[in-house]
């Protein structure tokens, strides 16, 4: 492999665990809001008391709520950004002329399998599984926005 299909070959591989790395990010983001929900139910909690208080919990409960519905709109474009991350990768594994090749690259990318649990579902070893991803990989046809996509991950 040539220095121009490596750095071809690199792109590609980056964008397909761009969709892990889309995912991880969801996971992060919702674990945020969690944080902050439990932080909200607290400051609710705190506010039911009879007792007079003079401070600016209004406030502080207000800013919470800004907060939270922040973290919901990331959350949700983050979704969006996974999904079609997603489709674009299923979409160029629906174009590849071998099955079992699109196979190993879904369980890989998409189900983010390790090579035992991959191999093992697939009846190949371990390097054999490594191998047919790696042919997959040069052979997969990106779109052109995909392609630029892959210079700004």
């Amino acid at each position: 492999m040539d220095e121009k299909e490596y750095q071809e070959y690199q792109r590609k591989k980056e964008y397909l665990a761009g969709y892990r790395k889309a995912c991880k990010k969801i996971e992060s983001l919702k674990e945020q809001l969690e944080s902050l929900l439990e932080i909200e139910q607290s400051v609710r909690s705190q506010q039911l008391s009879d007792m007079p208080k003079g401070s600016n919990r209004h406030q502080d409960l207000s800013d919470l709520m800004v907060k939270l519905e922040d973290l919901q709109a990331q959350i949700a474009d983050a979704i969006m950004d996974s999904c079609k991350i997603k489709f674009e990768i299923e979409e160029a594994l629906w174009k590849l002329e071998d099955p079992e090749e699109a196979r190993v690259l879904r369980f890989r990318y998409i189900y983010f399998m390790d090579w035992g649990e991959l191999s093992g579902i697939m009846g190949y070893s371990p390097r054999q599984a490594q191998r047919i991803c790696k042919d997959a990989i040069k052979k997969i046809k990106m779109s052109h926005n995909v392609a630029l996509q892959c210079d700004n991950i």
